[in-house]
């Protein structure tokens, strides 16, 4: 196959997943259905982001359109995921599948200010999204790249089921959870 072929097959592969993200989401969450949108990080997103008002204590310091433009150059197996309430962005997800498709990794994550409609749901959908491009790539693994070192976080995403070291690599520092989708 040529990689526009695969490409093209990526791109299909991230969009089912925002939509079926999307889904599960108003199901779980009936107030949501017409208010949330899940999309690839996009110049409104962008846009949107620079202009969050973060405080001190939240500041994460890498820059959104670089590391987007950096994904999209050299990741084609890629998730992007934007999440907006209405017309408001509450959180940024950029991830990527390993080179053997055995683990999709949530390399970059970001709630958006401090007070959001959705604080609280961006990792879990953010998660879900994982989960779903991971079985369409048939990755057994989620995993979260160098959580930030906050006892609280670690705490919440070893609630979510991200709870093991990296079974592939111990010396890598990142969360890990084995993706089990029920099926209906």
């Amino acid at each position: 196959m040529n990689n526009q072929v695969i490409s093209n097959r990526y791109q299909q592969i991230r969009l089912a997943a925002l939509a079926q993200t999307q889904r599960d989401t108003e199901q779980f969450e009936p107030d949501f259905i017409g208010h949330i949108d899940l999309t690839e990080i996009n110049e409104d997103a962008l846009c949107s982001q620079d202009r969050w008002e973060m405080p001190l204590n939240r500041q994460i310091g890498w820059d959104w359109r670089r590391v987007r433009n950096q994904y999209r150059r050299d990741h084609i197996a890629r998730l992007e995921l934007a999440v907006w309430y209405d017309n408001e962005l509450c959180g940024l997800m950029i991830g990527k599948a390993s080179d053997g498709k055995l683990v999709v990794k949530i390399s970059y994550i970001q709630g958006g200010q401090a007070e959001n409609p959705l604080k609280g749901f961006i990792v879990p959908i953010a998660s879900r999204c994982a989960e779903l491009f991971a079985v369409a790539v048939e990755a057994d693994w989620i995993g979260i790249q160098d959580p930030i070192d906050d006892e609280d976080l670690l705490n919440y995403y070893r609630e979510l089921g991200f709870n093991e070291r990296d079974p592939f690599d111990p010396r890598n520092n990142a969360l890990f959870k084995r993706v089990t989708i029920v099926e209906d």
